[in-house]
């Protein structure tokens, strides 16, 4: 229950951008559903939405853009349609099937230096 609180305060007041971090981490598939449908809304309505989450399907249903962070390291960025054809095979089905090809150690070495290696160490 104070998660759910926590996200109604977060946007209660229309705030420009929101930042949240795997937001659906302990809630029921309901409230689960509930919350993807209202970061779409938040976005349509112009709010930026910052999602931090290790379930690419919420972030293939819901983001405009994507950022993939491994060992630290920016490896990748872009839509998730253009990761899934950015991926090794060109082939990913997935944005899980894309991060697992980006992420492998040589992928992500290429990926770090064409995104400048920006380092993320939180």
């Amino acid at each position: 229950m104070r998660q759910k609180v926590a996200y109604v305060q977060a946007i209660l007041h229309e705030p420009d951008v929101v930042f949240l971090d795997e937001p659906t981490s302990g809630l029921d598939p309901r409230a689960a559903r509930t919350l993807r449908e209202l970061v779409v809304d938040l976005a349509e309505g112009g709010t930026t939405v910052f999602l931090s989450t290790h379930i690419l399907p919420v972030v293939e249903e819901v983001a405009d853009d994507v950022g993939i962070l491994y060992d630290g390291d920016l490896v990748a960025e872009g839509s998730p349609d253009d990761l899934k054809h950015r991926a090794e095979t060109g082939e990913a089905r997935s944005l899980e099937d894309a991060f697992l090809e980006l992420t492998t150690d040589d992928a992500a070495a290429a990926g770090a230096e064409a995104t400048g290696g920006e380092r993320s160490d939180g």
